[in-house]
């Protein structure tokens, strides 16, 4: 099973972080894999929250519909696929850290190979952390600026 694990410290409050991370207007802005990305459900992000959305990764694109399945406020929020070609579960951490916000991606999904072919897994997961790698510090930038 592949797994992603980042993190990064962001100068700024947890609040400010998750706020920023959870906006479904501001995604895109952070994450340069996202294609597209939507709330499906109404009201703010919590649990039983339904996002849509397309991503290219190692160039493919994958079309996704997620499910927030645990959340709490400003400390965590966990999704997972619903609809995916490749299944996989999100938990996103937000912990105060030097004065600052740790954020902590970490993705659990099924193997690649049938999505990317059998031996595809060990690339996949290499290229697919560096983006997160990015995507983090982009948001970083982002949420440091304001």
């Amino acid at each position: 099973m592949p797994v992603i694990d980042e993190s990064i410290v962001i100068d700024r409050g947890r609040s400010e972080v998750f706020a920023f991370a959870s906006d479904p207007e501001n995604v895109p802005l952070y994450n340069s894999n996202m294609i597209s990305f939507e709330q499906l459900t109404e009201g703010p992000v919590g649990m039983g929250t339904r996002n849509h959305g397309m991503v290219r990764v190692v160039g493919r694109t994958i079309e996704w519909t997620t499910e927030v399945t645990e959340f709490e406020q400003d400390r965590r929020l966990m999704s997972r696929s619903v609809e995916s070609p490749v299944g996989f579960g999100l938990e996103i951490k937000y912990e105060d850290a030097d004065g600052g916000t740790k954020v902590t991606w970490h993705q659990e999904s099924e193997t690649y190979g049938g999505f990317f072919g059998k031996l595809a897994d060990p690339l996949v997961t290499r290229m697919y952390a560096k983006d997160v790698r990015s995507n983090l510090e982009k948001l970083k930038e982002l949420v440091e600026a304001q």
